[in-house]
């Protein structure tokens, strides 16, 4: 496969994965910003900015206006912002249409269609009222996509560069969505293991479709942040924890390696990152600092996306 094919392909699945990852930070923002809490110190739509990593780009075109409208239509409609929903499946569409050949008939449909369809709603003037909607739409439509790829594509290594790009994009927002609850929540530490924090652990783990497969994990009274790190990072039954994530990329760059018959720096970082998770537990990701662990995950994914890069888009050798 050409490098260029490879290169399209996997930003293809990561603007699709990132435009669900952003509905699910406006969903996490906007159930939070339901929950009555007079002793709120962070506002939760400038934590969603800071912690997608697009802050400045706001600042730097909006100033200081932090009004929840000004910042729902950044996030979702707003060309200015490359990380905006609308324009993840903008460069989507760009990226597979490039490769079109490399895909299905569904695949490029269901991508097509998506953009097209969300095009409608940024033509009319939005509203606060339109979130549910926008977020229920595009959350609904990823799946499709997903849904399409997985059912009819070839399982060769275009299908290994798509699967690639959604978990290496995955785990780098789940990663930041528990960073959210860091930065969103409480106080003080006063109030870890309160009802509030378990609240909103569990208005989380509803964002990412985890609040049933965590119940039937630890039953309905396990709501605590121990079992919620521990299910969200360690657990490998859970499809948006960090360590399923991993061991997905994992698979899917030993499967490239069996094809192109060479390794990679890429595989073997992402080889070493796995076997360190594999002796974690939720206390010693506790006793090293949630905030320090998450921030050390981010540069770990960020050098194995290089190196990902070097070997297989850049036509670098190891």
């Amino acid at each position: 496969m050409l490098s260029k094919t490879a290169e399209n392909l996997y930003w293809t699945s990561r603007y699709i994965e990132r435009a669900d990852s952003i509905a699910r930070l406006l969903e996490v923002a906007y159930r939070i910003n339901l929950i009555p809490n007079s002793s709120r110190v962070h506002n939760e739509w400038t934590s969603i900015l800071e912690t997608s990593g697009i802050k400045d780009d706001y600042v730097n075109h909006h100033g200081d206006n932090y009004k929840k409208e000004k910042i729902e239509n950044f996030l979702i409609f707003e060309d200015k912002n490359g990380s905006s929903i609308f324009e993840c499946i903008r460069k989507a569409r760009a990226n597979i249409k490039m490769v079109r050949t490399a895909v299905t008939l569904e695949v490029w449909n269901a991508i097509n269609g998506t953009y097209h369809d969300l095009e409608k709603f940024s033509e009319k003037r939005y509203s606060s009222r339109d979130l549910p909607g926008i977020i229920d739409f595009v959350k609904s439509r990823v799946n499709l996509i997903r849904g399409t790829i997985q059912n009819t594509q070839l399982i060769d290594d275009a299908f290994d560069f798509l699967s690639i790009g959604t978990y290496v994009e995955r785990a780098d927002f789940t990663a930041r969505i528990i960073d959210v609850k860091y930065f969103i929540l409480l106080p003080s530490s006063n109030y870890v293991g309160t009802q509030i924090d378990n609240f909103q652990w569990t208005l989380m783990l509803r964002s990412v479709s985890a609040y049933r497969g965590f119940k039937q994990t630890y039953g309905n009274n396990g709501v605590n942040h121990i079992n919620i790190i521990e299910f969200l990072i360690l657990n490998m039954t859970c499809p948006r924890s960090l360590m399923f994530s991993l061991d997905k990329i994992s698979a899917h760059l030993t499967n490239l390696k069996k094809i192109y018959k060479k390794s990679s720096r890429a595989e073997e970082e992402i080889s070493v990152i796995v076997n360190r998770f594999s002796k974690l537990t939720a206390k010693k990701i506790l006793n090293v600092g949630l905030h320090e662990f998450l921030l050390r995950f981010i540069r770990d994914l960020y050098s194995v996306n290089s190196n990902l890069q070097n070997n297989y888009f850049f036509g670098k050798e190891k």
